[in-house]
């Protein structure tokens, strides 16, 4: 049942003291709000989400938005000056408004509620079932192509190793051919050392590569020890057939799998746990949360996701939906534990409710997860002692490393800190820095990296090629990038950053200086001496030499250790482009598309050299005929 509520269309005698600060028709509202479970979806006068809550006592609930102070959730307030009207859904249980809520939510993602965005900054693993014979990939982006994702593995060494292991465990393709072939050929190497079957030379059908793919599958879900016991009885059925061929190949991908398992293997005593773990860590300004997923005793994978402290916050009283976005995709596999933290206001009762719901519902829908039989019950826990305690440690120290990647503490107290050793007039909000990177007189360029309030603000980041500076000369290539970045946001009406700093001494800061004197009300400037780290700048009667543990030193020297990072791989790439792409493109036959295409499956030159002509058949756009032509040109036999 719905039921839309507006402080423009209801007005009655309510049962509440109104506040003075909030004496509107909006306010005696709640008085008709039954006093039931339910979903209140907040709104603006143009009908936009503000924010969406559950609730057991709907009445209840919405009235605290405006009999409370609201002291330590500031940003309730805000909120509440843009609200116009209020929509409610009944619903019967708690249990289903939680259902109701996430779904909702994951909808809209309205302004004040918490967005559970996954990470993408680590890689998965692809297997491209959408193709007759199906590769394993390493990607960072997950697509909807048909293909079955893994991940993300947020250690990328083991996940390396991993697919390495996958790869000769199931003899898959490594090529990027376009199978099945018309006419078979030759296979390569690696199906002479065994670690391909041969679908290009016509070895293997499609249905018995894909019996492999199965395989890889559960593999990859963690599934390994139904896989173990499952190859083991067809290497003894091969060996009673006499088949010792294939019960040896049996037998090393057994120990190729248990092998593998040691990598993620946790020595905790807990084989053939199947469990999920979250841990939450809370930092200054933002909440990481980490979710471990445990399958076979193997730690499988790793999520992170980073809140807004105030989001968070403002949603204490109804913070149980995040979990169940994250669980709410189809291709998200729910386990037989969920273990949850204490300290994060998480209702047990109620997430438990939420996932009995969804195992029934799963059961009347004749479903279930992927290669295992329906799961009548997933457990919530909240661990005390024990095993489960420390996976609990374990999934909390993980939350608390990524938040310390992707939001380092005190980053305001930071930019406090440099304004006052600065001597600055204002607090350097936003800072731009510049960095030079040359060899000599060749590919000059310069990088600039963009920080708000103490954080990087890639969006920002800009990058320039030195045009009218000849010879080598970093002040007047540091006034060239400057100015250049400044009359930019001049012709664009853009804001000034606060503050630019300069990578470099007193030349550098003085050329800088130059280039700002050209334009009005010009931002504040600062220099950071590379060997010496000392800053300058013209607010200081003298330079200022820090300790290397103050703050501001600190923040000056991660600033301008990115944008040195920044220009430097900036200097490469043109650098690479020029030493490689111009030597391919010389040679015959090659365009620039193509050569982009032998870089790519390369890398070098070098590698090109190295390869053969079938494996430079296996690029895009490559016959084999041509493949041999250019094998023979690098060679040096061009008439051959």
């Amino acid at each position: 049942m719905k039921s839309g509520v507006s402080g423009a269309n209801i007005y009655a005698e309510g049962e509440i003291t109104p506040n003075p600060r909030l004496q509107t028709p909006l306010y005696d509202q709640v008085s008709r709000f039954p006093e039931t479970p339910g979903v209140y979806q907040m709104k603006d006068a143009n009908g936009n989400l503000l924010y969406i809550g559950k609730a057991v006592n709907l009445r209840s609930r919405v009235r605290s938005y405006f009999s409370d102070t609201h002291g330590d959730r500031m940003q309730i307030p805000g909120m509440m000056r843009q609200l116009d009207h209020i929509d409610l859904i009944v619903t019967h249980t708690e249990a289903e408004a939680l259902i109701l809520e996430a779904n909702l939510i994951r909808k809209h993602k309205p302004k004040y509620n918490i967005e559970l965005r996954d990470d993408k900054h680590y890689p998965y693993l692809k297997i491209t079932a959408q193709e007759p014979f199906p590769r394993l990939l390493v990607v960072r982006r997950v697509e909807r192509d048909g293909a079955v994702y893994f991940g993300p593995y947020t250690d990328v060494k083991v996940m390396r190793r991993v697919a390495g292991f996958a790869k000769r465990i199931f003899r898959l393709r490594d090529c990027a051919k376009n199978l099945p072939l018309q006419k078979p050929i030759r296979p390569c190497i690696n199906h002479s050392m065994k670690r391909c079957s041969g679908p290009c030379a016509g070895n293997i059908s499609s249905d018995d590569y894909r019996s492999g793919i199965d395989d890889l599958t559960r593999f990859l879900k963690g599934r390994r020890n139904d896989l173990i016991r499952e190859l083991e009885e067809r290497m003894a059925s091969a060996s009673k057939q006499l088949k010792f061929e294939d019960a040896a190949l049996l037998r090393d991908q057994i120990k190729l799998i248990r092998d593998a398992s040691r990598l993620q293997r946790v020595d905790l005593k807990m084989d053939n746990v199947d469990c999920d773990v979250l841990g939450i860590a809370q930092g200054d300004r933002e909440i990481s949360l980490a979710i471990l997923h445990f399958r076979d005793g193997l730690l499988m994978a790793g999520r992170n996701f980073l809140f807004k402290r105030d989001r968070w916050e403002m949603s204490s009283e109804s913070r149980d939906n995040v979990i169940p976005q994250f669980y709410m995709g189809d291709d998200t596999e729910i386990p037989r534990e969920i273990i949850i933290p204490g300290n994060a206001g998480f209702t047990q009762s109620t997430l438990q409710g939420w996932f009995d719901d969804r195992a029934q519902q799963s059961q009347l829908a004749g479903t279930s997860a992927p290669g295992r039989p329906p799961s009548p019950r997933t457990h919530i826990i909240i661990p005390q002692k024990g095993t489960k305690r420390l996976l609990a440690l374990m999934a909390e120290k993980n939350a608390h490393s990524y938040l310390m990647q992707k939001a380092p503490p005190n980053a305001s107290n930071d930019i406090e800190d440099l304004q006052k050793a600065l001597n600055l007039p204002k607090t350097p909000e936003v800072i731009e820095a510049f960095d030079i990177s040359n060899i000599g007189e060749s590919f000059t360029v310069a990088g600039m990296v963009q920080f708000k309030n103490g954080l990087p603000n890639k969006s920002g980041y800009r990058r320039y090629k030195i045009k009218t500076v000849e010879g080598q000369n970093d002040f007047a290539m540091m006034m060239e990038a400057v100015t250049r970045r400044l009359r930019r946001l001049t012709d664009e009406n853009g804001q000034f950053p606060d503050l630019l700093l300069i990578d470099g001494g007193k030349g550098q800061l003085r050329a800088a200086m130059e280039a700002l004197a050209r334009f009005d009300n010009p931002p504040m400037i600062a220099s950071l001496a590379k060997k010496e780290e000392i800053l300058f700048s013209p607010h200081l009667p003298e330079p200022l030499a820090l300790p290397p543990t103050h703050p501001a030193r600190k923040l000056a020297e991660r600033i301008r250790d990115e944008v040195h990072r920044y220009a430097v791989t900036y200097h490469r790439k043109i650098r690479g482009k020029q030493f490689t792409r111009s030597e391919l493109e010389n040679l015959p036959g090659i365009g620039k598309v193509k050569a982009q295409l032998l870089l790519k499956r390369f890398g070098s030159i070098k590698r090109l050299k190295e390869a053969s002509a079938g494996e430079i058949a296996g690029v895009q756009g490559f016959s084999e005929e041509s493949a041999e032509k250019l094998k023979k040109y690098i060679d040096g036999n061009p008439q051959d």
